[in-house]
């Protein structure tokens, strides 16, 4: 089947318009940042990109303001109401701090030679010989006095992790109450102190606050006889 296209004038009449002859050529937009403001209402803090109504309700109260209704956070005795789309990040936070504290658990830090991974001590972290090996060369003591912490990401917001006793390279691996086939998000922690803080990932952006959405919940262990224990 063979089709023939005219080209000439008589065709702009039917509509038809040569490319280039009334094309407006594109403008680049100039990027602008967006702006956030920070609210603070109770104990609860957000970002927002507009001067959104927002009202915060104590349960089975009815709002007072001209909201768009979108519940944003809701516990067993208030509800924040606004407009989701206009909300910053990941979502709201709340006030939040550990009764605990790094110097309540007091190590004193091994000065002495470092010891090499002993894989034969936890066989399961034979699979990641090559991180173990590679943290332990390039860090020294740095938790509970006399252990070296070796992490490595696992995917989106997930790490795991291996701690090695550098006296006698000892690994503890397979036994970590806070690590399953996910691992964990974020933790803190401090070579004179006994105390883990585990999850801190959602502690980060606003110091003394906690994102209230996240799915897991930061938590803060004691390790005591090469065993954790959570304290709070």
């Amino acid at each position: 089947m063979l089709f023939f296209i005219s080209c000439s004038g008589a065709g702009n009449k039917k509509g038809i318009v040569p490319a280039g002859d009334s094309a407006v050529p594109a403008v680049p937009q100039p990027y602008t940042e967006k702006k956030w403001d920070t609210i603070k209402v109770g104990d609860l803090l957000f970002e927002t990109d507009s001067a959104m109504a927002y009202e915060l309700v104590k349960q089975g109260e009815k709002p007072h303001t001209n909201t768009k209704g979108d519940t944003l956070f809701a516990d067993s005795t208030e509800v924040l109401l606004g407009d989701k789309h206009h909300i910053a990040g990941m979502g709201v936070y709340q006030k939040f701090s550990f009764h605990s504290k790094f110097t309540d658990f007091p190590a004193e830090v091994y000065k002495g030679p470092m010891a090499a991974p002993d894989f034969a001590t936890d066989r399961n972290a034979k699979y990641f010989i090559t991180r173990i090996k590679y943290g332990c060369a390039h860090d020294g003591v740095n938790f509970a006095g006399h252990y070296t912490i070796v992490q490595w990401g696992c995917g989106a917001e997930c790490q795991l992790m291996a701690i090695v006793d550098r006296t006698n390279g000892k690994i503890i691996f397979s036994k970590l109450p806070f690590d399953t086939s996910d691992g964990h998000d974020g933790i803190e922690y401090r070579a004179d102190s006994r105390m883990l803080i585990v999850n801190s990932a959602g502690m980060r952006d606003f110091p003394g606050y906690v994102l209230m959405n996240w799915w897991r919940e930061p938590s803060v262990f004691e390790f005591r006889e090469e065993k954790f224990i959570e304290v709070q």
